[in-house]
């Protein structure tokens, strides 16, 4: 019972420390290897041809998620998406909840993963 227990409160506390993340897919390839360079572009855009991949956004769900490491989720996101770089990044704060405590608002990190066309080409 009390492993049973543990075993509980530990996933529970592994999800909730962890940022939520979503995706929706354009087109399915293969990932990049776990240590791939991912390029991040807010405001510019890369000057090699590339193609769109995906969607990608992750919520800080809590005070106790870094947003470096609501950052990183998105890398690590996009390398198993198969791409070379995210575009567009941006933050928003939507609100998730309005209860007699106030308003919950989550920071989201979102952007569009794409893939360089050439190899040789990527920035």
């Amino acid at each position: 019972m009390r492993v049973t227990i543990f075993l509980m409160l530990s996933v529970f506390a592994l999800t909730c420390c962890a940022p939520a993340i979503r995706t929706t897919t354009f087109q399915k390839l293969s990932p990049k290897p776990a240590d791939a360079p991912i390029k991040v572009y807010r405001f510019k855009t890369p000057q090699c041809d590339f193609v769109e991949i995906g969607i990608i956004n992750s919520r800080q769900r809590n005070k106790f998620i870094s947003m470096d490491e609501v950052m990183n989720s998105l890398i690590v996101e996009a390398r198993k998406m198969g791409g070379d770089a995210i575009i567009g990044l941006n933050e928003t704060n939507p609100i998730y909840d309005v209860d007699q405590y106030g308003i919950d608002r989550d920071p989201v990190l979102s952007g569009t993963v794409i893939r360089f066309t050439d190899p040789n080409c990527m920035y």
